[in-house]
């Protein structure tokens, strides 16, 4: 077929390449002038590992990442909050600390090797469609071309989700983050959390090479004031509030440096359309706090691929995708909806229901295993769980 994708992100460059290599004619559209990671670091969870394990190209990041053993997430005066350990499960999981810009020159590389046609600076804004195929415009209301089939992953403010008509809701959080990447000689094996009672949250993710990725949650409307107050404010600050978090930001000369991301939770009411379908962010978008995006969209891109080798008639491979992945997606994107405001609030009756439950619940055993489960991926609905990949 010939195949347009929307977003050389996580999700559409692992479903382009995927797609190219099985032959088909792929044109992968990027709205920013140069393809390239957003972000800093990220968990590759037990999830996301299998998918590219299955399709060979996990080895690369083994030596580019860090084994994490647990999540340790403390009270900043001290106290732990929740402490989750992979080894509570069968199976010896653990996940991967990794940068995002190793995980995309590895999917980025795949598309050039196989003949992916990359189109940068074009951002697919709506479609239009019949019963053979779909045409594809731009944001100046030219069409770039017709396909037999449009992977929308144009991320989680999707252009793509609007004019389909299908959105469920889009819901924007208060909350955002600074994100940097900077040395760390903490615990090379743990991802570690620190609380505020001023609803204030950090996380040191090791990602190898001696380095953490450095997560400053704030809320949106505090952004002007840590940028007009300059850089060296905000490293005091940063380490006036937990001063183990200096060492990471140290070497930062300018905000600029540093990545801002704000949060949403966005659903639709189907993630297809005719000849379009949707994928990653663009189809459930959801904060970063259960740390489930990357891995969401690599499942999805795999089983995206797997259903149209099995199945090219798109009247049975676009449905099938979406029964298979609906309840995963439904799961977590719910389950992260219903979290995030508990994560970065300054609301004392919420922390007061988070701090009460959160220590108790992984040393029941029952609830402590699901919770490894659903922080692995591995969960397939509200009971279901998928049996752990092999060790790596």
């Amino acid at each position: 077929m010939k195949i347009a994708v929307a977003g050389a992100g996580i999700a559409g460059s692992s479903a382009a390449w995927q797609l190219a290599a099985q032959g088909h004619q792929v044109t992968l559209f990027e709205q920013a002038p140069q393809c390239g990671p957003v972000g800093a670091g990220i968990l590759l969870q037990p999830s996301g590992q299998a998918v590219l394990a299955e399709l060979g190209i996990l080895s690369p990041l083994l030596k580019k990442s860090a084994q994490i053993r647990s999540l340790h997430a403390k009270h900043r005066h001290g106290g732990t909050l929740i402490h989750l350990r992979y080894d509570n499960v069968p199976g010896e999981l653990h996940a991967m600390g990794v940068l995002r810009s190793e995980i995309f020159a590895l999917l980025y590389g795949k598309c050039q090797s196989q003949g992916v046609d990359v189109r940068e600076g074009h951002t697919i804004a709506n479609y239009r469609q019949d019963d053979s195929q779909v045409r594809v415009w731009n944001t100046d209301d030219e069409c770039v071309g017709d396909y037999e089939l449009l992977v929308a992953a144009d991320g989680s403010r999707s252009r793509l989700r609007h004019a389909s008509g299908l959105t469920r809701c889009v819901r924007e959080y208060p909350d955002a983050a600074l994100w940097t990447v900077g040395p760390y000689s903490g615990p090379q094996d743990c991802l570690l959390q620190i609380v505020g009672r001023d609803g204030r949250l950090i996380g040191m993710l090791p990602v190898g090479d001696g380095k953490c990725s450095f997560f400053w949650g704030l809320k949106k409307s505090d952004e002007p004031r840590t940028r007009s107050a300059g850089v060296e404010a905000w490293k005091r600050e940063v380490a006036a509030f937990y001063p183990d978090a200096e060492e990471p930001v140290a070497h930062i000369q300018s905000l600029e440096e540093v990545t801002y991301a704000t949060y949403r939770n966005a659903s639709m009411r189907r993630v297809r359309d005719g000849r379009v379908v949707f994928i990653g962010d663009a189809a459930h978008a959801t904060s970063p706090h259960l740390g489930q995006g990357l891995n969401l969209a690599l499942e999805d891109a795999f089983c995206l691929a797997q259903q149209l080798a099995a199945h090219p008639d798109l009247s049975v491979s676009l449905p099938t995708y979406e029964q298979n992945r609906a309840p995963i997606n439904r799961f977590y994107s719910t389950l992260t909806g219903t979290l995030t405001p508990f994560f970065q609030t300054s609301s004392r009756l919420l922390q007061f229901g988070r701090d009460l439950a959160l220590p108790l619940m992984p040393n029941l055993p029952y609830i402590g295993r699901q919770m490894v489960y659903t922080m692995a991926g591995l969960k397939t609905g509200w009971l279901g769980v998928r049996r752990p990949p092999p060790t790596q």
